[in-house]
């Protein structure tokens, strides 16, 4: 999420945190990497939120996905949304799918849980 929206909405921001981190992504089910690239998949299906697709890559990556992960949830989006979606939503996240050390999380599932 950027530092606008926090800046202009903290209320929702909040709240919206909590829903989906406190609540959503605390749920058993689901390890966090794996929750990360269903919401990139969702993100890049629905075609309309470029801002939250690269948040969400990034915290996926930062979380331990690989960037042949990600591209294996976006090739999974092709076939079930549209090669356009996910060629799209490639173009969008091309700088954020290069090798790095997954240092400096921006998600907020805890260290132990990666």
């Amino acid at each position: 999420m950027s530092d606008r929206l926090a800046a202009e909405a903290p209320e929702f921001v909040r709240l919206m945190v909590e829903v989906v981190f406190a609540d959503i992504f605390a749920r058993e089910g689901l390890d966090p990497r794996t929750r990360l690239l269903v919401a990139v998949a969702a993100l890049a299906a629905r075609g309309d939120s470029p801002g939250q697709l690269r948040w969400f890559v990034r915290a996926a990556i930062d979380a331990g996905a690989t960037r042949g992960a990600v591209v294996e949830a976006l090739m999974q989006v092709a076939v079930f949304s549209g090669f356009t979606s996910a060629a799209n939503a490639l173009e969008e996240c091309a700088d954020l799918l290069v090798d790095h050390d997954g240092a400096g999380c921006a998600c907020p599932v805890p260290a132990a849980a990666r």
